[in-house]
């Protein structure tokens, strides 16, 4: 049996030893059915919050007022969480109060999908009163009870629909795929960063493709920052397997999206990837000299844009951007910092003061080394520079 499993049970054990119920809820119990890799184990049970700190030794409050404790065993972090059930939700994406429950079924019946409302006991008997596992084996997502009423508390799940949908290549059942086309709208009381945690993952199923053209059937794709803008032939045609691939090739085709990246509140690195893909493909399209371009742009980015190019024909430029990639590893330098010289040296040459001159005859030096017109060597650079650089009054000339 799954380890995670195995040391859940301690804790449940100690639990049921302590006179309260204890169950596996959730995504571990629809995996575990499943026969999917099992990440993380969440545990639903009677005991208060309070009580679970008293019970164990080793305890973190992360959610207390929402009724969850994380236990340590055997240095394993495990969710404990309170049987609940939620009051109203005003906002569309949390509850306004959480009431704690004795009562599993409630606690289920306020789970988002039935194979989501799933528990299993100690002894792997399941408890599965939204038929959950007929839901598994009909590869279908449905919502536990009526389906507008779970996207009208919250919207977020509208879009875990279709993460399920590419993750596990369900389908999305009739009345609950109707209901995401009507509350469609309510997604924007739901952050962007949320929207774009659920977008990673389903951007990494089998079945995106699927996902992506409910995203425009069901008019979620024109509640969601930038997709709203984007062009929904471009992105049904789109071949990628990334969230960053798939904003590469859409700012590619549109750059005015460009600008619309920030509304996603990505991070920096994700950001300048796919920046990065854009200038690439500029660099192509200008013809730019392959030793340029593979001095300029990172492996990856090099290795993933190639990739790209290949499902997407972004740009017809394949010899340029193979010679490009070919060259990546003999460059002599990798950038201004490998320069034997620097800008203390030069202002000592010249005998002048710092100024925009330094970065300008240091562009200099650099282009001569990388095309290998000059070696990286701190004496051979500096006589160079004697021979054919001037630097007066600031600027700076090149001599034969």
């Amino acid at each position: 049996m799954h380890t995670l499993f195995e040391t859940g049970a301690k804790i449940m054990k100690k639990l049921n030893d302590s006179g309260h119920e204890a169950f596996f809820v959730g995504g571990c119990v629809r995996d575990f059915h499943m026969k999917r890799d099992i990440q993380d184990v969440d545990i639903t049970t009677d005991a208060k919050p309070g009580e679970v700190e008293e019970i164990f030794e080793k305890t973190i409050d992360v959610g207390k007022a929402h009724g969850t404790i994380i236990v340590m065993t055997d240095d394993i972090p495990f969710e404990v969480t309170t049987y609940r059930t939620d009051g109203a939700y005003t906002n569309h994406r949390h509850p306004d109060e959480v009431i704690f429950s004795n009562h599993l079924n409630e606690d289920l019946q306020r789970r988002d999908f039935t194979m989501n409302a799933m528990a299993m006991d100690r002894d792997y008997t399941f408890h599965d009163p939204y038929d959950g596992r007929g839901a598994i084996e009909r590869h279908e997502i449905t919502t536990v009870g009526r389906p507008s009423d779970r996207f009208g508390e919250d919207a977020l799940r509208m879009v875990r629909a279709l993460r399920f949908m590419s993750v596990l290549n369900f389908s999305i059942e009739a009345d609950t795929e109707e209901a995401i086309t009507l509350n469609a709208h309510l997604l924007k009381h739901v952050s962007v960063e949320r929207i774009i945690t659920e977008f990673k993952k389903m951007y990494g199923g089998a079945a995106l493709e699927q996902a992506k053209l409910k995203l425009v059937q069901t008019g979620l794709v024109r509640h969601i920052p930038f997709f709203a803008d984007a062009g929904e032939e471009v992105l049904l045609r789109s071949r990628v397997h990334s969230l960053a691939d798939e904003l590469a090739v859409q700012i590619i085709k549109n750059p005015v999206l460009e600008g619309r990246l920030s509304r996603l509140k990505l991070s920096k690195k994700e950001v300048g990837f796919v920046k990065s893909c854009a200038a690439l493909h500029d660099a192509l399209e200008n013809g730019l000299h392959p030793l340029k371009i593979a001095y300029s742009f990172d492996e990856e980015v090099i290795g993933r844009f190639s990739a790209i190019n290949d499902e997407n024909h972004l740009t017809d430029q394949y010899s340029l951007l193979g010679e490009a990639a070919s060259l990546k590893k003999s460059l002599p330098i990798s950038g201004k910092q490998d320069l034997a010289v620097g800008g203390r040296e030069l202002m000592a040459l010249f005998q002048s003061r710092s100024g925009p001159w330094i970065k300008e005859c240091l562009n200099i030096i650099e282009n001569e080394v990388l095309f290998g017109r000059l070696k990286n060597e701190h004496n051979d650079i500096i006589d160079w520079v004697r021979r054919h650089v001037k630097v007066e009054s600031g600027s700076v000339e090149i001599t034969e």
